[in-house]
């Protein structure tokens, strides 16, 4: 059991909160259609996301087997066949599909949307510098889309804004945190990983400045007193990218790892719920 909740990466289903960004902050989180859509939701973005990290699988053994922590997943290790593999692929795209395709069908095409770049991204894109990493960002601003879409929520363009300069924050933090641990095997691992950290920090720097204008301007959008959270959000920058450079840059590492990235996190979640639902 515990081989299976590795090769679908359950622990990376911390990114499919995503999905309810747009009701938590348009105050809609804890509405009757919110709380019997959310378990579903959820659920289908889970398996889709399991299935293109499977497909991922599948495509990179040989360079997983450079990675000293990725040669231990099951497909690269060995543990579990590719056909084997394979099944589980279409069986959890067809359930996915299945599950989205009820709750509503603008929700149904981001959950396609989202399958059908990671695959692009797996077969080619991963490969090619600066692409690879808006291929990263893309799937959390999707899951934001897709969020809004399955619980009608219409989403403030100042959030969609700080949502997507985040985005790229995490997947340049991903990719940087990647040459740091790889370091000269690096570019065997990912022939994208060629480009210099240092192209990657000011890349880095760019879309966590980005990121906090943007958040700022959606608090005075909003709820002025959400300005007061704009402190507790740059800590967390700030340690993610100090976490980044020490090569822990995978987000969803990062926050279970981190007791001060974690701790940052929810803080900063109960401050905008209690001036958000007070």
């Amino acid at each position: 059991m515990l081989l299976y909740v590795k090769l679908l990466r359950v622990k990376h289903w911390i990114k499919n909160l995503f999905l309810f960004a747009a009701p938590f902050f348009g105050g809609k989180l804890f509405f009757k259609e919110t709380l019997l859509t959310a378990l579903p939701a959820f659920t289908a973005f889970s398996l889709c996301s399991s299935a293109a990290y499977i497909f991922n699988d599948l495509k990179d053994v040989e360079n997983d087997s450079l990675h000293p922590e990725k040669k231990s997943r099951p497909i690269a290790s060995g543990s579990i066949s590719k056909e084997k593999a394979s099944v589980i692929v279409v069986f959890l795209v067809v359930l996915s599909f299945v599950i989205s395709y009820e709750i509503a069908d603008v929700f149904f095409y981001f959950v396609l949307s989202y399958l059908l770049i990671q695959i692009a991204y797996s077969m080619s894109f991963k490969n090619i510098v600066l692409v690879d990493i808006f291929c990263i960002a893309s799937g959390f601003v999707i899951r934001v889309l897709a969020g809004g879409a399955a619980f009608n929520v219409v989403i403030s363009q100042w959030l969609m804004l700080t949502m997507f300069m985040i985005s790229l924050v995490l997947a340049t933090g991903k990719r940087l945190g990647e040459i740091k641990l790889l370091s000269d095997l690096a570019e065997k691992h990912r022939k994208s990983l060629h480009h210099s950290a240092g192209t990657l920090n000011e890349i880095l720097i760019i879309s966590s400045s980005a990121s906090l204008i943007a958040y700022a301007l959606y608090t005075l959008e909003q709820y002025k007193g959400l300005i007061y959270t704009i402190p507790v959000v740059t800590f967390g920058l700030f340690r993610y990218i100090m976490l980044s450079k020490q090569g822990f840059g995978d987000p969803t590492e990062a926050l279970t790892r981190d007791k001060w990235l974690s701790a940052t996190v929810i803080f900063w979640l109960v401050i905008v719920g209690l001036i958000r639902y007070s």
